[in-house]
C-alpha cells in the first residue's frame, strides 16, 4: 500500500470515527483485502496470516486487463489500537510478512466494537 493510499485511507477512518463520536486510539479489530499476483502465493499467504491471528474470510479470483489477481479479506480479531502512529506500524509489519509472496494490502479498515 502506497503513501498516497494510506494517507487517504486515513483520512477516511478519521472522518468515520468523528461522525461516530469515537476517539482515536480506540481499539479495533481489523479488516484487510490482500491483493496476491499468484495462485501459489495464495496459499502461503493464507497460511502466514493464520499463523499471525487472521482470519480469512474469503477469497476470490479478479480479472484484471493485464492476467489475473486474487484477493484475500481477513480480520484479526484482536483489537488494535487505531492511530496513525500504530496503524503504519501494524501495516509495515504485515506488508513485510506478505511481500515475499508477492502479496499487497490492497485496503483496511477498523471494524466498530460490537458490529
Amino acid at each position: 500500500m502506497d503513501r498516497q493510499s494510506r494517507d487517504l485511507n486515513w483520512d477516511a477512518v478519521e472522518r468515520a470515527f468523528s461522525a461516530n463520536a469515537m476517539p482515536l486510539g480506540t481499539p479495533c479489530p481489523i479488516a484487510v483485502m490482500l491483493e496476491v499476483r499468484t495462485e501459489d502465493g495464495v496459499a502461503a499467504v493464507r497460511s502466514a496470516l493464520q499463523r499471525d491471528g487472521f482470519e480469512v474470510a474469503s477469497v476470490e479470483k479478479k480479472w484484471w486487463p493485464f492476467g489475473r489477481r486474487w484477493r484475500v479479506a481477513a480480520r484479526m480479531p484482536t483489537p488494535q489500537p487505531i492511530a496513525q502512529a500504530e496503524i503504519n506500524r501494524w501495516l509495515d509489519r504485515l506488508e513485510n510478512r506478505i511481500r515475499p509472496f508477492d502479496a499487497d494490502v490492497g485496503t483496511w479498515i477498523p471494524i466498530r466494537p460490537g458490529a
